[in-house]
C-alpha cells in the first residue's frame, strides 16, 4: 500500500524541465528489469517505476534459484528501491549514475519460516522468510533512437549484502573476515 501511495504522489508526470509529459496511468511500469545474482535469486525479472523526478526507482521482482545452485529450489519476491546519487552526462546518449539502495524480500520456500519450527528452542531464531539487502552500485544508461521499441537501455552492477550480515559482522568482531557481499549484474529496458 505504501508503494502505491509513493508512486501516486511522486510527481512521476514531471521531468527535470518541469514539463508535464503523458506517461499514461500511474501504475504502468517505466522499465523491465533482468538481474543476475545479488541475494534475490540466481536470475530475477521484474518491472520498475521511476519517481521523485527520476531520482528514485522502485522495482517489483521475482527471483529464482534452481536446486542445483542452492541445495533447494528457491523462489523470491522482492521490492527493490534504488536512488541515483548523481547523474554524470558523459555524452548526449550516455549517463553514468552511482546508486544506493535497499530491498526487502520474501522467500516462502522450504528453508524459511515465519513461525519458528518446533525442532528449535523457543526464541532461538527469528523469522527468516523476510530479509533486507543494502546495495551500492553504478548504472550506465544509453538513450536509444525513437524507432526502437525501448527508449533507453541501462546496464548496472551492484555490490550488496544482507542487512543482518552487516549487523552481525559489526557486533561479532571475530567474524569480520567472512564473505558477506554479493555482486549483481543487470539490465533495465525503458519504455
Amino acid at each position: 500500500m505504501l508503494l502505491l501511495i509513493c508512486l501516486g504522489a511522486s510527481g512521476r508526470g514531471f521531468n527535470e524541465g518541469e514539463k508535464i509529459i503523458d506517461k499514461g496511468v500511474w501504475y504502468k511500469p517505466d522499465l523491465v528489469k533482468l538481474q543476475y545474482a545479488g541475494n534475490i535469486g540466481f536470475m530475477s525479472v521484474g518491472v520498475g517505476f521511476n519517481w521523485w523526478r527520476d531520482i528514485a526507482e522502485t522495482d517489483i521482482m521475482y527471483g529464482y534459484v534452481p536446486e542445483n545452485n542452492g541445495d533447494a529450489t528457491i523462489h523470491t519476491f522482492t521490492v527493490k528501491n534504488t536512488f541515483n546519487v548523481y547523474n554524470l552526462n558523459v555524452s548526449r546518449i550516455v549517463t553514468l549514475s552511482p546508486v544506493l539502495g535497499f530491498s526487502v524480500s520474501f522467500e516462502p520456500g522450504q528453508n524459511s519460516f515465519i513461525r519458528l519450527p518446533e525442532k528449535y528452542p523457543k526464541k532461538y531464531y527469528g523469522p527468516n522468510c523476510f530479509y533486507a539487502c543494502l546495495n551500492l552500485g553504478l548504472k550506465a544508461r544509453f538513450k536509444l533512437r525513437e524507432e526502437y521499441r525501448f527508449s533507453a537501455i541501462e546496464l548496472y552492477s551492484e555490490l550488496n549484502t544482507l542487512a543482518d550480515y552487516s549487523f552481525y559482522n559489526i557486533i561479532a568482531r571475530e567474524d569480520r573476515e567472512s564473505i558477506i557481499y554479493s555482486l549483481a549484474f543487470g539490465v533495465n529496458m525503458f519504455f
